[in-house]
């Protein structure tokens, strides 16, 4: 959960994050990417097309958006974090990846906001993204432990007839 404080001012830069969303993103995937190029493995059956991003970059510019206007109602995102949690499930996106990408996401608004970019509103993005990472690692767990179970259960099944 994110303090009021955070909610406020996150929803408060929505508007930018409207405007220079796509722009943000594809400087953040150019970052992390150069960075670790080993991550772009997980985007090969993506919108991934270029190193900056592609139509990824719009479609993650489009969810960050949509986070900054529901901070305050996630519950009306939930059909939307479940698609992508299986979605980063089937690609291998793994929990030690998302401090590196929220690092770089915070670089890239700094990068592209500018003067727009205080620190008071990067340590709110940075609250933000880490309750929103939290909330996808967990899913992806559980998505993880389910598939887990399933697979357990056909081996078992195959082992037995």
């Amino acid at each position: 959960m994110v303090s009021q404080r955070t909610i406020e001012i996150v929803k408060a830069t929505a508007p930018i994050i409207k405007e220079k969303g796509e722009e943000i993103t594809r400087r953040m995937y150019q970052i992390a990417f150069e960075e670790r190029p080993d991550y772009k493995r997980g985007f090969e059956t993506t919108w991934m097309q270029h190193l900056d991003g592609g139509g990824q970059a719009r479609k993650l510019a489009a969810a960050v958006y949509a986070y900054a206007t529901h901070i305050d109602r996630l519950d009306e995102l939930a059909t939307a974090v479940d698609k992508i949690a299986h979605r980063h499930v089937e690609t291998r996106i793994l929990p030690e990846q998302y401090p590196l990408i929220g690092e770089k996401l915070l670089q890239a608004m700094k990068d592209v906001l500018q003067d727009a970019a205080t620190d008071e509103v990067i340590s709110a993005w940075a609250e933000a993204y880490d309750a929103l990472a939290n909330i996808f690692i967990q899913k992806e767990n559980a998505i993880y432990k389910q598939e887990d179970r399933e697979l357990t259960e056909q081996l078992a099944k195959a082992n037995n007839s």
